[in-house]
């Protein structure tokens, strides 16, 4: 494995340091440290308390911004097949102020970074000759490389100053008064504290000025948030780039010597014949054979005791014909015996989906059975470039694969699946639902809350009639705008009214206050269904 021979797209060799954005990094250190100071503050004002705001995709754009600016400064041409990654960024953030759901602020977060960072080493790097083990291994030491970094923004500073800047008079003048406040700071702390000690009047003049300054705003816990966040935007958004610019990402040497195909052969034939053992059985018995299942088993049981044993195996079959691809030397045999393969693990994603489905007829939905359905369906569309791999070696299963996935993934982002779940058992059960169902659904994310809302539940079992009542707020003046029973006592006696009760009472206290910078479009609908409910 070789380093620092790749090209970039200025036309220069990346081989030692007097070519590429490595030395426009330090030639221009003032022009980047700036924008990375800028982006800081923005980063602090977007996620300042909070996460899932209006401003999530406003940083999303503006880090965007950020490495378009790097790649203008360092006339890197810009490549026309990126659209994708750029457009799958900025809707990913705007899912992120559509859904409560944690799971996916989550893998939206993971999303954007992962796209972001497959964007730019596309537009640096000539990535044709890449095969999917060497993106993996590029990414990862790309994200290694950012650690040392970490200490680029001070060394190319000092190296700035060194090679263009003669410090006067004046400057060392004010790099002696900063010294000076360093060390009288602490020093004025300790005065202050025993002279307002020594003296009441001095204390109430000076001293409680000085307990706000310093403990209010100087050394308060909201300034702490504030400069941490900061520092978080600018190290990540600096050591990002300068990583990049280092132009060392490795060349593997393609077309090495692979492995004699017939190891292969024999093992993937020794499982190969067990998988059509399988697959027959699920043709014969399970899918045509009148779902015949063993004695003193349910559909439901049979279905739940089998699935993630099959789920395995098709992720590892997966990983199997790619492995086998990449180490030995295909011949018909082998690509025979991996088609096959593929064509089997085709069997047991249908079986698993089929198993899934008898279990949800029974049990109804849940966000994991969303999740496993979106993740089946996933995964047949990515065997299919597998299995086109084996027949058109040169395909490119890497982009394939980050295509299937970023339009799989915002399918499921902008689907809410906790709307999904809570509209299809609410329809299935109506108003028959249990307390535990109705505690699942108010426990997912406050998607579901219009949903819920609809509910019109009487009280039962909750000692209502013995009037303990917590009131909710104070412009709410009907009857029904009293939570019965203490904040526990309903949710344990199992009256649905109260767990309804209580769980619109939070959406209140928790959106409160959201304002024009965490706006967030999902706990607006759950507010105003909230206030619908209590207002009826």
């Amino acid at each position: 494995m070789e380093s620092g021979n790749l090209e970039i797209y200025n036309g220069e060799s990346c081989k030692g340091e007097g070519h590429g954005p490595r030395n426009g990094m330090r030639e221009n250190a003032p022009y980047f440290l700036g924008i990375a100071l800028i982006y800081s503050i923005c980063f602090a004002t977007a996620f300042y308390r909070n996460y899932i705001g209006l401003t999530f995709p406003m940083i999303t754009a503006a880090t965007l911004l950020v490495c378009w600016l790097f790649l203008k400064k360092n006339e890197i041409p810009w490549k026309k097949s990126n659209w994708l990654y750029i457009v799958t960024c900025l809707l990913l953030g705007i899912s992120t102020v559509l859904t409560a759901n944690v799971f996916v602020i989550f893998f939206n977060t993971v999303g954007i970074l992962l796209m972001i960072t497959v964007f730019m080493v596309r537009q640096m790097y000539d990535d044709k000759e890449w095969n999917f083990g060497q993106y993996l291994l590029n990414l990862l030491f790309l994200y290694l490389n950012m650690i040392p970094e970490l200490a680029a923004p001070f060394i190319h500073w000092m190296n700035y100053r060194k090679k263009y800047k003669k410090e006067g008079k004046k400057r060392q003048e004010v790099k002696y008064v900063l010294l000076g406040i360093l060390i009288g700071l602490p020093m004025l702390l300790v005065i202050v504290e025993l002279l307002s000690s020594a003296d009441q009047i001095f204390s109430q003049v000076i001293g409680k000025a000085s307990h706000r300054l310093f403990g209010q705003v100087i050394f308060s816990p909201n300034v702490f948030l504030v400069m941490l966040l900061m520092i978080l935007g600018f190290f990540g958004i600096y050591s990002f780039l300068s990583a990049l610019s280092l132009n060392n990402m490795p060349q593997h040497k393609n077309g090495g010597t692979k492995k004699n195909p017939l190891t292969a052969i024999t093992f993937i034939s020794m499982v190969t014949v067990i998988y059509v053992i399988f697959c027959g059985i699920q043709v014969l018995f399970l899918f045509t054979g009148g779902m015949l299942l063993p004695e003193a088993y349910t559909y439901a049981e049979y279905a739940h005791q089998g699935f993630f044993q099959l789920l395995f195996i098709c992720l590892f079959n997966l990983i199997l014909v790619g492995v086998s691809m990449a180490v030995f030397d295909v011949n018909r045999v082998l690509k025979l015996l991996l088609l096959l393969c593929s064509g089997c693990t085709y069997i047991m994603l249908a079986s698993s989906a089929f198993r899934m489905i008898l279990y949800i007829r029974t049990y109804h939905l849940s966000f994991l059975r969303v999740l496993v359905l979106w993740f089946l369906a996933m995964l047949a569309v990515l065997l299919a470039g597998v299995a086109l791999t084996v027949v058109k070696r040169k395909f490119k299963l890497f982009r394939y694969c980050v295509a299937v996935v970023a339009v799989f993934y915002l399918v499921f982002s902008f689907g809410r699946a906790d709307v999904l779940v809570a509209e299809y058992n609410i329809a299935q059960m109506g108003e028959d639902i249990s307390f535990d169902d109705l505690q699942y659904l108010a426990g997912l994310s406050v998607d579901t809350v219009p949903a819920l809302s609809r509910y019109r539940f009487e009280h039962q079992g909750c000692g209502q009639g013995a009037r303990n009542y917590v009131k909710k707020y104070d412009y709410y003046t009907s009857p029904g705008d009293w939570f019965y029973g203490n904040r526990e006592g309903g949710a344990q006696a199992g009256c649905r009214r109260c767990l309804l009760n209580k769980t619109l009472h939070h959406v209140l206290e928790d959106t409160e206050h959201m304002g024009v910078r965490t706006f967030h479009l999902s706990r607006y609908l759950a507010r105003r269904a909230a206030v619908g409910y209590w207002n009826q």
